[in-house]
């Protein structure tokens, strides 16, 4: 261990930062558990003056006696862009029209007029994505918050009536509707977009929604003209096919009276019976 410390030394290398767990390998023993850190990092001056900020992270080992490490580097992270997404419910917020007015500049933009409409549309992505975040960010829970907002309104309606909460539950109600609004809007869009990606796949998405499809689908029972209800597979089968009947009419084809040994005769080649 001297040995290996003055090697360390010679080289001029030293413990990188380090968070997370305190020690890095156990002996996997109930009766006797013993935690050591047997597991380091280590580097130089010149990777320290390089990357400042950098840490080691000791994870959880899971199935292994070792932790693993993770090396951070925060500043070699590059940030990711992500690209922009329109959603149907922003246009249903009262500040939306004045928004793609403040936001359209082709007045101000030099070239082609199809360069000045790219150009204006590429502009008007940075008002229209302000816009979603500031009143539609995390929707969902904007949706339980304002409901749980109208509901104590609505108690306290109930409980004392009074002129001043009858206007805020009435404010705070259509508010919550609004958002309710937006919320369905996003997740229906939201699936089609993710049924677009992935299709008929043989994903577990497509069989979890073809089995929600299902009941959805199925024909539990009708009703004829007198409101009998009719439940039975057999009994909704024969009802279809005399509803389509009575609109659609029938026809009876006629059997033609040609023979067979006449067709034979007709034909260029002969027929072979087996």
């Amino acid at each position: 261990m001297e040995d290996f410390n003055l090697a360390i030394q010679d080289a001029e290398l030293f413990e990188a930062q380090a968070n997370g767990l305190t020690y890095s390998w156990w002996n996997n023993q109930d009766a006797s558990p013993v935690s050591k850190k047997i597991d380091h990092v280590l580097i130089n001056h010149h990777w320290a003056k390089q990357f400042p900020d950098a840490f080691c992270e000791f994870l959880e080992p899971e199935q292994s006696d070792h932790a693993p490490c993770l090396f951070n580097m925060p500043s070699l992270q590059r940030r990711v862009t992500k690209p922009f997404k329109f959603f149907h419910h922003t246009m249903d917020h009262p500040e939306y029209l004045e928004t793609v007015r403040a936001g359209w500049n082709c007045d101000n933009i030099q070239g082609s007029l199809q360069f000045k409409f790219a150009r204006s549309l590429k502009l008007l992505k940075g008002s229209i994505r302000r816009l979603n975040t500031r009143h539609y960010s995390g929707i969902s829970l904007r949706v339980k918050d304002q409901a749980a907002t109208a509901a104590s309104l609505q108690r306290q309606l109930l409980t004392n009536h009074d002129a001043d909460t009858a206007a805020l539950e009435h404010f705070e109600r259509g508010k919550w509707q609004m958002l309710f609004k937006a919320e369905t809007k996003f997740y229906r869009q939201k699936s089609r977009v993710q049924w677009y990606k992935l299709g008929d796949r043989d994903t577990i998405f497509y069989h979890m929604y073809v089995v929600q499809r299902a009941p959805k689908n199925h024909i539990h029972f009708l009703r004829d003209a007198t409101n009998q209800m009719i439940g039975t597979a057999d009994g909704i089968k024969a009802h279809v096919v005399d509803y389509f009947t009575d609109i659609l009419g029938s026809t009876e084809l006629q059997i033609s009276p040609i023979s067979v040994e006449q067709l034979k005769k007709l034909m260029l080649f002969r027929c072979s019976e087996t």
